[in-house]
């Protein structure tokens, strides 16, 4: 039986790339055109920790006071110090190997960064205006240094780490599909190998929890997928389109879904609808990017 997650939070354009960290008790999670990072307790109001001139997304935590921010269309990670009126830093610059914009982004113990390349101007293409095409893994490394982990996808997209450290999770919309990269130990990726296919889904934002099954966000519904890439159970939340989810709270058995009416840029900046779910499962959250 489908269980239906209740609404906690509104007033958002897109929210995405939602994080929980222990330390803090808090979800961590973005407001991706309105260029705005978030903190949300379970019981208590949204607070707004950082605000940038232009479109961010992914997050990272390099501590429960230093967060690791994609800037989408300049493609950089900003170093943010929450709580602090120091103006963020540029940690990493993938200049040199950039494609229209960045995304999600999820980062290693030792400092390796993993971060989705968009090669393509998507808000023109889903207007018709410009072609899909396949995107990059990138890559930025503890000594500063940036790559290609990865060009084998069509459009990655959520990005999760095994506890063990050994395994890179990705979603990839396009594709539709989710699939695993082993890890070297220098953050080289093997080839990815298909865990789940949604031919009739889009696979967005996803964690994972301690049995080692995969909650996925797939816009028209949240599904827990196991080893075996059989769905084990599902998660409605009525009309809106789920965009990522996130496992956190005291016990670690909250899923926090971010989500939206409109994928549709222009439409969400004249009726804002982004919105945080929240639904309770019986198995914790483990891995990277969440702080457990």
């Amino acid at each position: 039986m489908k269980q239906l997650a209740q609404q906690v939070a509104q007033g958002f354009m897109f929210p995405e790339s939602p994080r929980w960290h222990a330390g803090r008790g808090a979800f961590v999670f973005s407001d991706i055109d309105r260029g705005e990072v978030h903190e949300w307790r379970p019981g208590a109001a949204p607070r707004c920790l950082y605000r940038h001139t232009g479109m961010v997304s992914g997050l990272a935590f390099e501590s429960a006071e230093r967060l690791l921010v994609c800037d989408a269309r300049n493609c950089v990670l900003l170093r943010v110090e929450l709580g602090s009126d120091e103006p963020a830093e540029v940690a990493v610059d993938f200049g040199p190997i950039r494609g229209w914009g960045i995304n999600d982004m999820v980062r290693r113990a030792d400092g390796t960064c993993y971060v989705d390349s968009v090669d393509f101007d998507f808000m023109a293409a889903s207007r018709g205006e410009v072609e899909r095409r396949r995107c990059r893994l990138l890559i930025a490394r503890p000594d500063g240094s940036i790559g290609v982990a990865s060009d084998e996808m069509f459009f990655p997209n959520g990005l999760v780490i095994t506890p063990d450290g050994r395994t890179l999770i990705v979603a990839d919309t396009r594709d539709r599909c989710v699939g695993a990269c082993a890890i070297a130990a220098d953050g080289s990726l093997g080839p990815r190998e298909v865990l789940a296919s949604f031919p009739d889904e889009l696979p967005d934002g996803l964690c994972l929890d301690a049995s080692g099954a995969i909650w996925v966000a797939n816009h028209g519904r949240v599904v827990r997928i196991g080893v075996d890439g059989k769905v084990l159970a599902e998660i409605g939340i009525g009309d809106a389109l789920a965009t990522a989810c996130m496992l956190g709270g005291a016990d670690g058995r909250s899923l926090l879904i971010t989500a939206s009416d409109t994928m549709d840029r222009e439409m969400m900046r004249r009726h804002p609808s982004g919105r945080l779910f929240m639904a309770r499962v019986d198995v914790p959250g483990a891995g990277l990017p969440s702080v457990y």
